[in-house]
């Protein structure tokens, strides 16, 4: 069983737009679809879709959390949340004929000291049975910047591999305690190091500094352009095969839940990278935010390439 934390859990809106935006005017929406979002529910769904179990933990609240809970039954992922007061947040994403997209994304309720002991306790539990654990995505006021440093020191105490998919300080702090794998971009990398990071050979550098801290995978999103690998087992590059994307939005998300599922398969280095970009990828073919089709990504995975660099 793969364990997702998702302290910032939200109902993600996927408006589609039959013509351009316009600013300061009235648009109608083409389609709205609505999903469990947060980015720990996206890669929740992306575990299910790679055929694994999975329960997804962290915080909902009020009307939109009991709609929360109703959207992740229907997708078939069991959930464990701690029941709050405030009502779950919304994120918009506006999608155009063009395939841009424009978020915005509404703060989470605060949450109390209680809130955040009872999710440790529920952690806890959840753990006797968990081959992975995902932290995932920003927090609600009242959840501490170093809230990830402390659930990472309890996990790795039990020798459960955890993967911690965050920025700013929750990252910062949250590599103190040694997670198993992070998945920074270039920009939270170089932030994390102090410095630029934009060429091949910054990005493996950046990523074997983070190693040299005790990370034991670092994967840096590329963007359009990939990803980079480094672990124990050598630094690989993996390319997807060029798409016309529909919506990009939580294809990060899906890429940390398949390497979840990978890495309880304990698969290989090289092809777990593909594996997950794979996965990405079909992400970005679907205009529901956070899912993909499983016989998509098959399709995707025999056309990503993976070298090694180093």
């Amino acid at each position: 069983m793969i364990l997702t934390i998702t302290p910032n859990t939200s109902i993600d809106k996927a408006y589609q737009l039959s013509e351009p935006l316009i600013d300061g005017t009235v648009m109608r929406v083409r389609q709205c679809i609505n999903v469990a979002g947060g980015k720990g529910l996206n890669a929740s769904r992306a575990i299910a879709t790679c055929g694994e179990d999975v329960i997804a933990t962290g915080f909902c609240g009020g009307n939109n959390g009991k709609l929360l809970r109703e959207l992740l039954l229907e997708d078939g992922i069991s959930e464990c949340f701690v029941r709050v007061e405030g009502e779950t947040r919304c994120c918009v994403n506006v999608l155009e004929p063009d395939g841009r997209s424009t978020e915005f994304l509404e703060p989470g309720s605060p949450v109390s000291s209680d809130d955040v002991e009872r999710l440790s306790s529920k952690v806890d539990e959840l753990l006797s049975t968990a081959d992975v654990v995902t932290i995932n995505g920003s927090v609600p006021a009242g959840f501490g910047s170093d809230s990830y440093a402390a659930l990472v020191r309890s996990i790795r105490n039990t020798g459960t591999p955890v993967i911690v998919d965050a920025s700013g300080e929750l990252l910062a702090r949250g590599i103190e305690e040694r997670p198993t794998m992070v998945k920074p971009n270039t920009d939270e990398i170089g932030q994390l190091l102090g410095r630029t990071v934009s060429s091949t050979e910054e990005v493996v550098a950046a990523a074997e500094a983070l190693r040299e801290r005790g990370v034991e995978r670092v994967v840096v999103s590329l963007g359009s352009k990939g990803a980079i690998m480094s672990c124990a087992e050598g630094t690989f590059r993996g390319v997807a095969p060029a798409i016309d994307v529909v919506n990009p939005v939580g294809a990060g998300d899906t890429m940390v839940g398949a390497f979840a599922a990978g890495m309880a398969r304990s698969m290989p280095a090289d092809e777990l990278l593909a594996y997950a970009m794979s996965c990405a990828t079909a992400n970005c073919l679907s205009a529901s935010t956070g899912h993909f089709d499983a016989a998509v990504a098959r399709e995707l995975l025999a056309e990503t390439r993976v070298e090694r660099i180093a």
